[in-house]
């Protein structure tokens, strides 16, 4: 055959091939594909909207179609069916046609020529990505089940109870070892399963399944006694408990239960019946001859002696079973808590380790009811014993608090113990259980609050401080009777909020009012002077109100103090009055003396006489500084009596600041001055005061500042102000003292400063201008290195 006739041939082949592609794609709905010899071309691929589909070759279809993580597995598996030309098939995940990742089962059939060389490959692929996460979700779910399981194994593991636990369709969803072990069963066949799958007699599941719809319905537990065959021990009878299992809503999503194995015990009353029926036929045959078997009656007299300690017996077992579960209930939700058992007939004290820990005792020592109570300290000793006994003999309440110290750490502890009787059926209290808890912190808390607080009432009589509190909520106005005797009430008068406002003088009423008001609305602090006028005498008192927002127990309220501070008050008024009478005094005479000075100053301006044109010079500096003191002690008293004006204009900040620059120059001589290159600032405010508050922090830089060194003067925009700074090089200032330097006649005390002359009146007039313009003043310094004052004004409307 010629070259040609192969050629030829293949050709057939291949359309052949195609032909069959075309008529498999046709027939199925897996993704079918078609690819050449060595993988690297596939010719098409029909993606049925799982992969992305191909209708021309192209070579890059591995990075196209196949996951990142999966790409190196599939080519090693590509590369072993090429080379052994076997049928190419394998799991492994992809990228759908939308770009998530999915999984598909694909299987390639090599198509051979007669040679037995590849020619081409056709493959089929299914989509298995629902499967695959079918598979993930329930190995997920069996491993979350097996944790839970080892879970509730750990925790049940050291009981011989039987635990279990249902669904609401009556299918065991837990049971613990020894459960599994009664039915003969293992995990894997018994949970999910009913009752009746697990070898329960229909009418016991039906019994079940009933109690199961009760305790749904009425969401409490359930008790009974059921016989049930047991896989190696055969038939036993079982005390069970349901409980119900509550869900985030309170509803009811599973049914707990508990069962306890009482064969024995049942085996026990029904040998005792026995013996007891066998004993009555005995003494009535025996009362019908007393007579001639009076020694056979004296014997069975004390095989019945005999029965009625067994059944004694009996029922002390039984008893001890219950008040155990008591005890153990008690110490479960107790936590942390240390838990006792004391029998009322024989006093048995049992313990456990958290309990010996508190009275100081190691955890394997013995410790009995005398030891315990020999812990307590004397003072409550009697009193802790005499509860007890009550409690344990007449069902007493045993609530009690008291201090201990530790038996070998020495180690003061408050402990608050609760106890309770258990009854018996007959009604007879048989056992005392209860927890101890330690309350040292809260205790001790507790008592720190206490000591505060007498202190705190003590601190307020002695000062003679009113007192009061309102009630965010209500508003209602507590004041206490030294509060009411400073507004003019009487101690035993109700005073309402309103009342108590309205004896505030009517110029601060207003201010007051919403001062209280701001502190509801946004936790301000309270702190303000004013007079009140007593409703009953008329008197006029000057007090000083402090008073913040506090919390407690869950509320907010507004409390404060009150001080009398009239006496102190009348002393500043009747100050200021005078400095205010002396100073305007004092300002007539000094204006007169400048004039003289100044018209003297001008007759010795070609005078000869150095001395007396230096002495005048120094004659007309001193009378300026007198009279800019004499100005600052009259405007303290025109801000006192509300008398300042302020009398606002348009200006040019920067122009104000050159020409106090340019005057402070003349005068001061041993400092420099630098003011920054300021813009042309436009303010709304009275020139004459600004320049006021300006001079005087130059002044004081000057006078709190080495020779030599400069002064810096600044001005700058900031949002809707401008500020205006003085900066120095000199002492400083501490911060302790920062806070007060804006007060009046506060002046820093130090050996710094004892030989600079001045009142302190200076930066509380400036302080007082600035507030009253609506800026902010304040300060930034740091001693040895100097202060920088800062000042603010509102920008003119344009």
């Amino acid at each position: 055959m010629t070259p040609a006739d192969n050629s030829s041939l293949n050709e057939q082949k291949i359309a052949a091939s195609d032909e069959r592609f075309r008529a498999l794609v046709t027939a199925t709905s897996d993704v079918i594909y078609s690819l050449s010899a060595d993988w690297s071309v596939m010719y098409e691929l029909d993606g049925r909207g799982f992969l992305k589909d191909t209708h021309e070759p192209i070579t890059g279809w591995r990075s196209q179609n196949i996951y990142p993580e999966d790409l190196e597995k599939v080519n090693i598996a590509i590369e072993e069916a090429i080379k052994e030309k076997k049928i190419f098939q394998m799991e492994h995940r992809v990228l759908r046609a939308d770009g998530t990742p999915g999984w598909t089962f694909s299987r390639a059939v090599p198509i051979l020529d007669d040679n037995g060389e590849i020619v081409e490959w056709f493959g089929a692929a299914s989509d298995i990505t629902e499967r695959k996460q079918a598979e993930e979700a329930l190995q997920e779910t069996r491993d979350r089940s097996e944790k839970q399981k080892r879970l509730y194994e750990t925790i049940t593991s050291g009981t011989p109870d039987l635990m279990y636990v249902f669904d609401l369709k009556y299918r065991f969803t837990y049971a613990n070892s020894a459960l599994l072990a009664m039915w003969g069963k293992t995990w894997d066949n018994a949970i999910g399963k009913g009752l009746l799958e697990n070898g329960y007699e229909p009418w016991h599941a039906e019994m079940h399944e009933r109690e199961i719809d009760q305790v749904k319905t009425t969401k409490q537990p359930i008790r009974g006694e059921v016989s049930f065959p047991h896989a190696t021990l055969g038939k036993r009878v079982y005390d069970y408990i349901f409980t119900p299992v509550f869900n985030d809503e309170g509803e009811v999503e599973a049914i707990a239960g508990t069962t306890r194995d009482i064969t024995e015990r049942k085996h026990w009353e029904q040998t005792l019946k026995r013996s007891s029926d066998e004993l009555q036929a005995i003494n009535e045959e025996m009362t019908a001859s007393n007579e001639e078997l009076a020694s056979t009656n004296e014997e069975l007299i004390s095989t019945n002696d005999e029965l009625a300690y067994v059944n004694q017996q009996l029922k002390e077992a039984q008893q001890k079973i219950e008040e155990g579960e008591t005890a153990l209930r008690l110490a479960l939700d107790a936590a942390n808590f240390g838990t006792w058992f004391i029998h009322s007939v024989t006093r048995e004290f049992i313990t456990d380790a958290r309990l010996k820990e508190l009275f100081g005792y190691y955890p394997d020592e013995d410790l009995s009811i005398e030891q315990a109570i020999a812990q307590i300290t004397d003072e409550y000793r009697d009193y802790v014993s005499a509860k007890l006994e009550d409690a344990i003999y007449n069902d007493g309440d045993y609530d009690v608090t008291y201090p201990v110290i530790g038996l070998h750490d020495n180690q003061l502890r408050w402990l608050r113990a609760i106890g309770n009787l258990k009854a018996d059926p007959s009604g007879a209290f048989s056992a005392f259980t209860g927890v101890v808890m330690d309350i040292t912190d809260q205790y001790l808390a507790t008592q720190k609050v206490e000591r505060a607080e007498e202190s705190l009432r003590m601190a307020v009589d002695a000062a003679g401080l009113g007192t009061y509190f309102i009630n965010a909520t209500d508003r209602i106005f507590y004041p206490s009777p030294q509060l009411k005797e400073f507004f003019g009430f009487k101690p035993d008068e109700t005073v309402p909020y309103e009342a108590a406002i309205n004896q505030i003088h009517p110029d601060y009423r207003q201010k007051a009012a919403d001062m209280v008001e701001a502190a509801f609305t946004k936790g301000e602090r309270f702190d303000m002077e004013y007079p009140v006028i007593g409703f009953h005498d008329g008197k006029i008192r000057w007090v000083r109100g402090v008073g913040t927002m506090q919390r407690y127990d869950g509320k907010d309220f507004f409390t404060g103090v009150l001080h009398d501070i009239t006496e102190s008050k009348q002393d500043e008024i009747r100050k200021s009055d005078f400095i205010g009478m002396v100073s305007h005094e004092l300002k007539t005479p000094l204006t007169s003396l400048n004039a003289i000075i100044q018209v003297a100053n001008t007759k010795l301006k070609n005078s000869e006489d150095q001395f007396l044109v230096t002495a005048m010079e120094k004659a007309n500096l001193q009378v300026r500084k007198m009279s800019n003191m004499i100005n600052g002690f009259l405007n303290i008293s025109r801000l006192e009596s509300g008398k300042i004006l302020i009398e606002k204009s348009h200006f040019n900040i920067e122009e104000l600041v050159r020409e106090i620059t340019e005057e402070q120059q003349l005068s001061v001589t041993s400092h420099h001055i630098s003011t920054a290159q300021c813009s042309a600032i436009n303010v709304y405010a009275d020139r004459d005061k600004i320049n006021s508050v300006i001079s005087n922090l130059i002044s004081n830089a000057v006078k709190y500042s080495p020779k030599d060194t400069t002064i810096y003067i600044d001005c700058k925009t900031s949002g809707n102000e401008v500020i205006i700074s003085v900066k120095d090089e000199g002492i400083g200032i501490k911060a302790s003292d920062a806070d007060k330097i804006f007060d009046r006649y506060y002046r820093v005390e130090s050996s710094n400063t004892r030989h600079i002359s001045g009142f302190g009146i200076g930066l509380y007039l400036s302080a007082e201008i600035i507030q009253r313009h609506g800026g902010r003043i304040w300060l930034q310094s740091e001693p040895g290195k100097g202060s920088t004052f800062y000042f603010t004004l509102p920008l003119a409307d344009h």
